[in-house]
C-alpha cells in the first residue's frame, strides 16, 4: 500500500454488511435447526459468552472477543451461531466467520 492510496474504510460498504447479516441470520438460523431439532444438545458457560457480548455493545467494541473451539475446521464459528439467542441472528457487527471476517481478512483492500 503506497502513501498515496485512500486507507481502507471503518466500515464495509451498505451492501457489503446488507450480505453478510443475511447470509449469517440464514446460516445461524440453519445451524441452529440442525443443533437443537437433530442433536441433545447440552451448552455450557452460554450466559458468561452473553454477557461478554452484551458488555461489548456498550462499550463500542474497544475490547476484543476471543473464542476458541476444540476442533480444526471452519464450521466452529456457524455453530457457535446456532446456540445465540434467536437476537444474536441478524447482529453481524458481533459475528465473525474466520474464512472471511472483513476487519481480519481483508486488511490491505
Amino acid at each position: 500500500m503506497s502513501d498515496s492510496d485512500p486507507p481502507p474504510p471503518v466500515q464495509p460498504s451498505l451492501p457489503w454488511r446488507m450480505t453478510s447479516t443475511a447470509l449469517m441470520g440464514c446460516v445461524s438460523m440453519l445451524t441452529r435447526g440442525f443443533m437443537y431439532g437433530l442433536n441433545d444438545l447440552e451448552v455450557r458457560g452460554l450466559d458468561g459468552l452473553l454477557g461478554v457480548l452484551e458488555r461489548r455493545k456498550t462499550q463500542g467494541r474497544e475490547r476484543g472477543l476471543l473464542t476458541v473451539c476444540n476442533h480444526v475446521a471452519v464450521l466452529d464459528d456457524p455453530l457457535i451461531w446456532g446456540i445465540l439467542p434467536f437476537r444474536y441472528a441478524f447482529d453481524s457487527a458481533n459475528m465473525r466467520w474466520g474464512l472471511g471476517a472483513h476487519d481480519i481478512c481483508f486488511k490491505n483492500k
